[in-house]
């Protein structure tokens, strides 16, 4: 049996070694310091918890990628400013926004609902499958095929009329 000692000092270890690792991918997705911070701050608080319950050997760099990308899609779809879609276009193409081509892109994206957005930025720029999007998004397979289905067809509309 692990002591709490222990426990603290491997939790800590962790902490030290991935905070930097998780807070760049939370960073790199949301642009935004405070929010990666606090999202950061969550991951290792569920990180805490497992070490507590004494399930530490759960807890690797995977682990806390994937419970840091669900705290970010929780964090989306409780914003009904969700601008999430732009930002990781700017961060994840370069030179964005040089182009008359690429403010057409950002100005679909821009246009579309969060969930379209979201769903489509998963899928396509994160490049998630299907079934990440869904288990992302809290929907079943179905309802998230039919979402991107809609923003697709979203996005095309949005995407002609920038012309």
């Amino acid at each position: 049996m692990v002591s709490s000692a222990q426990s603290r000092a491997e939790l800590e270890e962790l902490y030290e070694r991935e905070v930097a690792t998780v807070h760049g991918f939370l960073l790199a997705r949301c642009g935004n310091a405070t929010l990666a911070e606090d999202l950061t701050t969550e991951v290792f608080i569920n990180a805490a918890t497992r070490f507590a319950q004494g399930r530490s050997a759960e807890v690797s760099t995977g682990w806390l990628i994937t419970v840091a990308r669900r705290r970010l899609v929780d964090h989306w779809r409780r914003s009904d400013t969700q601008r999430r879609g732009i930002e990781v276009l700017k961060r994840e193409r370069a030179p964005l926004g040089e182009t008359d081509e690429d403010g057409r892109v950002l100005a679909a994206l821009d246009s579309l609902a969060p969930r379209q957005r979201a769903a489509l930025v998963l899928r396509y720029l994160d490049d998630h499958s299907v079934s990440e999007v869904a288990d992302a998004l809290g929907v079943d397979y179905r309802a998230a095929e039919s979402l991107l289905a809609r923003g697709r067809r979203a996005f095309e509309r949005a995407y002609e009329e920038q012309s």
